[in-house]
């Protein structure tokens, strides 16, 4: 990665860059993949280019006016956090009034609407703004985005049509072969030599001897069978995505998916993808040669549904209140807390438990981290016990809310739908004036044509970012309905346990899926370490909390006096006894066997 600091000194003069003796400037940067970052193509120049601009207009940069987005998409700009915090700073506490961008595709490459937008506020806060490279009139402006965006839709629209053609021609179009195959020079499917013959054995062992694919993982494990795939060790999961694959019968099917865009975004700002089928009649079938029969196929297939009902039948439903990914280990940070069941037949207990135990990449790395386990019923209750807290005390949970409101405001949402309802309102003054001209003859046919087709082009583009944004500001308001219904909701409660407590009797007890409603609602993510006792929440309520709660340490205590059941004197059959101090005051156990 680049040392920002390093190369700020390489042109600084007395602190600065650009002139010592002019007047404070912002600066923005922008590399818009990681590889420009770590190779400097365009990280060093937009520093070089900066300074020079100072230099020309009298300004001066100071190291902490630089705003630098690394590996960021130049065609979104809301998850871009340093162009957000600049944003913010020019809106409340400018240290500057004016910005240095050495192009205006720094700032964004969307010529659409997003440039002139982002323009516009910048120039509503009197911010000055000094290109290297001048990027001339809205027109140019747009010509040049318009340009760069047809030619990548046209890039992908041949490459669309180039994989459909090679899959009729009969050629494999996937960028890496399935496991069990190479991929020829003229594109086929050909048998790989040893990792055909492991793909037969799995098929054989599922169907002619019964086994599960937890079992023929594991011994695949045990002797050392390699993989492909980036964790290097087999997992029921892989086994699966790989025997329900019809390649395997001989049947490759091209164009069977399309990306579409969930409206999330990666880290680094690029949107992100689902994989979604077309519809059947869109696919491409190639044959290649075949692992197994389609009759094989068959019954594989009715083995893992045979398998799967088994496992539905043997394991009994039970409310976990903190399942579900809510829960994840402190101790290794990596691992979520799943849940176990333990305890006697007669006397279940349930527990969380690190995942890493349970994960075959962990187990083969040897780095499970081994933490004890956790009774469900001491660490449900006492989460229960802070969110109940939460109903005396609600300014929490407004300030939540309220930082989930100002990220609308921070976005500006309402004023790009009112940028976008400018320029549908201007491009539609523009089309009458065609149409005016076309009246008088000053254009021909098929010149007014191809204006009309420019004009419609650039409607839709509007039409669309605008429906896009009103939802985003429709989410963000959402926000404060969720938080009147929460609050509603916990008056309630409220309300009945006060109602309760004057009555002299004990609160009815929260229906659990409103509690877990409620949970999912303040809470983010809680770090357990089960070895320390303690658990932290994040979410409306940021604490850490310990489980050692003295009057479960008592009960504990008497328990242990009277002899206890079986479970608490850890003589389980399916549970190692447990250590006494961590039992007696977490009800955690340090050494519990798998289920």
């Amino acid at each position: 990665m680049n040392d920002l600091k390093k190369e700020f000194a390489k042109y600084a003069t007395r602190g600065y860059l650009g002139n010592p003796l002019g007047a404070d400037a912002y600066a923005y940067l922008r590399a818009s993949s990681e590889r420009q970052v770590e190779e400097g193509t365009s990280f060093s120049r937009q520093i070089q280019t900066v300074h020079m601009t100072a230099e020309r207009d009298d300004l001066r940069i100071p190291f902490e006016l630089i705003f630098f987005d690394d590996g960021y998409t130049g065609f979104e700009f809301e998850h871009r956090p340093a162009l957000l915090k600049l944003l913010y700073e020019v809106k409340t506490k400018p240290r500057a009034m004016h910005l240095i961008l050495e192009d205006i595709d720094r700032l964004s490459r969307n010529a659409d609407w997003q440039q002139g937008f982002l323009l516009e506020e910048f120039s509503r806060r009197n911010i000055d703004i000094h290109f290297y490279i001048n990027p001339g009139s809205a027109l140019e402006r747009y010509v040049r985005g318009y340009m760069a965006q047809e030619e990548m839709r046209k890039a992908k629209e041949r490459m669309i049509l180039g994989n459909k053609h090679k899959a009729m021609s009969g050629k494999i179009t996937a960028k890496r072969p399935r496991y069990g195959y190479v991929i020829t020079k003229d594109s086929r499917y050909s048998f790989h030599p040893e990792e055909s013959k492991v793909m037969r054995w799995i098929y054989e062992q599922l169907i002619y001897h019964g086994r599960t694919l937890h079992q023929i993982a594991k011994d695949m494990n045990a002797q050392g069978i390699p993989t492909r795939f980036k964790p290097g060790f087999w997992s029921p999961a892989t086994l699966y995505q790989l025997v329900k694959s019809p390649v395997y019968k001989g049947v490759f099917y091209a164009n069977k998916h399309r990306g579409v865009k969930t409206g999330e975004y990666t880290e680094n700002g690029k949107p992100k993808q689902v994989m979604r089928l077309r519809p059947k009649e869109e696919w491409i079938r190639v044959d290649v040669p075949a692992i197994v029969s389609p009759e094989e196929w068959e019954m594989a297939m009715e083995v893992m549904k045979k398998n799967a009902k088994r496992s539905l039948r043997n394991s009994k439903k039970r409310n976990w209140l903190l399942a579900g990914g809510l829960m994840r280990c402190a101790i290794c940070r990596e691992y979520s807390m799943i849940t176990i069941i333990g305890g006697t037949k007669n006397t279940r207990l349930r527990y969380y438990a690190c995942n890493s135990r349970n994960s075959n990449k962990a187990r083969g790395l040897g780095t499970s981290c081994l933490s004890p386990y956790i009774l469900a019923e001491i660490i449900e209750e006492r989460v229960w016990e802070e969110i109940e807290s939460v109903i005396y005390e609600p300014e929490l949970l407004l300030k939540r809310y309220d930082e989930r409101l100002q990220e609308g405001e921070l976005f500006g949402y309402q004023e790009q739908i009112e940028f976008i309802e400018k320029q549908i309102s201007e491009l539609m003054v523009e089309r009458e004036k065609f149409e005016a001209a076309y009246q008088r003859d000053i254009y021909t046919l098929d010149e007014f044509e191809e204006k009309m087709l420019d004009i419609r082009k650039r409607y839709e583009t509007f039409k669309k970012s605008l429906e896009e944004i009103k939802h985003k500001l429709e989410q963000s308001q959402l926000a404060e309905d969720k938080k009147e219904v929460l609050l509603a909701t916990l008056n309630l409660l409220k309300k009945a346990i006060d109602d309760a407590k004057r009555n002299g009797k004990k609160p009815s007890e929260v229906p659990f899926k409103l509690k877990r409603k409620i949970i999912t609602l303040i809470i983010d993510v809680i770090w357990v370490d089960s070895e320390k006792g303690v658990f932290q929440m994040e979410g409306a309520i940021r604490k850490t909390i310990t489980l050692d709660d003295p009057k479960e340490e008592d009960n504990s205590n008497n328990g242990q006096s009277n002899g206890g059941t079986k479970a608490e004197r850890g003589e389980d059959s399916h549970v190692s006894s447990p250590s006494k101090s961590n039992e007696s005051k977490f009800g955690l156990a340090s050494d519990q066997r798998w289920r």
